[in-house]
């Protein structure tokens, strides 16, 4: 997908056409046929660029737009059937339209090069991409915030390092990941915001001579605005680059709900368990319900990393200017997209049909130790210095266990010597995240806030 290619397009400079490895190596039809439709959409605009610019006539216009749009239509029918000398996408289509209007077609490349074409196909494929994929994280924020709303005060233990740590809301662990997925939409928009930006124009790096009009193209195409430098617009995959970043981190936060997912269905804490649809069972073993979906949204995030990797690798230190080393874009690109768009309405199942134990959890904050920060700063609000309320509870913590003794068993006179009177009231998990009601804490009145929050964020 550049300015070489097969010897229809590009053969008066030579005399002999590419090996059959080097044009093996340089075919692209295997993964960029998905951007039919956007070729032609952008060669329809173009179409009407050469004609504003007196280059063919309205009746040429005509013919040439009714060539491609068959070429669309038969192509989404299950055509085109390919030629052994199609080298991408734009050989494809400009093969088909020479098919049906003859030396007319011929006239369709005029003032453009794959160069500009091959990235305003990507802009405009990724774009609509980046539409569904945000529908899709909303769908799962919305899940998340749904099922928050029903466990505001379903108490648990937080975990810090894997390990217990103070006691929160089940709904203030579910708001914490849709809070998240509210930045990977932020983030999706901003991108889309700079990536609605037409090439379209640019030619190889240099514009054209032959009038065409690019803010005019972009306009037709739905573009925000034209390109700003032609060597910049054909040379940079910034475009790519930011969508495989803004994927792979949206990915990192699904991988990370699903290890939470994980982590509560095992039957070790039983805090939750997946329904049917979102499990699977063993090939051996008759009794194992596995957490497949939820291992493989946490897996495939590597995958989606690694596309981001791969396009960084690929630019750093290439020099302006087209180069064929960045048809390598479009695999991760493409790979990133369809496997956001495969994992998100999973895990969005699993959400929804996830069946919690709050009993169970309630029951995981009979842990002692989750309570430590709060008797460190019951001391505090006495007037204790924290520091030496730290150590005082850690030395008390510290003894009991020595002791084989727990908090409970403090009588009102030891509480008394800690420093306390009747801290035993400070063992209550409801009393605990009652006392965190600030904004952002793990009260019920804080998590409703933050539900109310989230639904707006999200346009509910």
């Amino acid at each position: 997908m550049s300015e070489g290619g097969d010897g229809a397009l590009w053969s008066g400079r030579f005399t002999a056409p590419p090996s059959t490895e080097a044009a093996a190596l340089g075919r692209s039809t295997g993964f960029d046929l998905r951007l039919i439709a956007e070729d032609v959409r952008a060669s329809v605009a173009h179409v009407a660029s050469l004609r504003d610019a007196g280059l063919i006539s309205e009746q040429d216009a005509r013919a040439l737009t009714g060539a491609l749009e068959d070429v669309e239509r038969r192509a989404a029918g299950g055509d085109p059937v390919l030629d052994p000398a199609d080298e991408d996408v734009h050989s494809v289509v400009e093969r088909a339209v020479i098919a049906r209007v003859g030396a007319l077609g011929e006239r369709l490349h005029a003032g453009r090069s794959r160069n500009d074409l091959v990235i305003t196909d990507l802009r405009l494929w990724l774009l609509e991409a980046g539409g569904r994929i945000d529908g899709l994280t909303r769908g799962l924020a919305r899940a998340l915030v749904e099922r928050a709303r029903e466990h505001t005060d379903t108490v648990m233990p937080g975990t810090t390092h894997g390990r217990p740590a103070q006691v929160v809301t089940l709904g203030h662990h579910l708001c914490a990941h849709a809070w998240a997925l509210t930045r990977d939409l932020e983030r999706l928009a901003q991108w889309s915001s700079r990536s609605a930006t037409s090439p379209l124009g640019a030619g190889a790096l240099a514009t054209s001579t032959i009038g065409i009009d690019p803010e005019r193209t972009a306009e037709r195409l739905g573009f925000d605005r034209a390109f700003d430098n032609s060597l910049d617009a054909v040379s940079d995959r910034d475009v790519v680059q930011e969508w495989l970043a803004v994927l792979a981190i949206l990915s990192t936060h699904v991988s990370r709900l699903g290890a939470d997912l994980v982590r509560w269905t095992d039957p070790v804490l039983g805090w939750a368990r997946l329904d049917d649809a979102s499990s699977t069972g063993s090939s051996m073993m008759p009794q194992k319900r596995n957490p497949d979906v939820s291992e493989l949204a946490r897996g495939k995030a590597s995958r989606v990393a690694a596309g981001f990797a791969t396009v960084t690798a690929m630019l750093q230190g290439l020099p302006l200017g087209y180069h064929r080393d960045l048809q390598e874009d479009k695999e991760p690109a493409f790979d990133a997209a369809d496997t956001v768009e495969l994992v998100l309405p999973a895990i969005t199942g699993a959400v929804e049909g996830m069946r919690f134990d709050p009993e169970a959890m309630r029951a995981a904050c009979d842990d002692e130790g989750l309570y430590a920060t709060d008797l460190a700063e019951a001391l505090v609000v006495s007037g204790v210095p924290f520091r030496e309320a730290h150590r005082r509870t850690g030395r008390l913590l510290r003894d009991l266990e020595r002791q084989d003794r727990s908090l409970r068993d403090l009588g009102d006179g030891e509480w008394r010597t800690f420093g306390l009177d009747r801290g035993s009231l400070v063992l209550d998990p409801e009393r605990s995240v009652a006392a965190r009601s600030g904004r952002g804490g793990p009260s019920a009145a804080s998590v409703k806030a933050q539900v109310d929050a989230l639904a707006a964020a999200l346009g509910d």
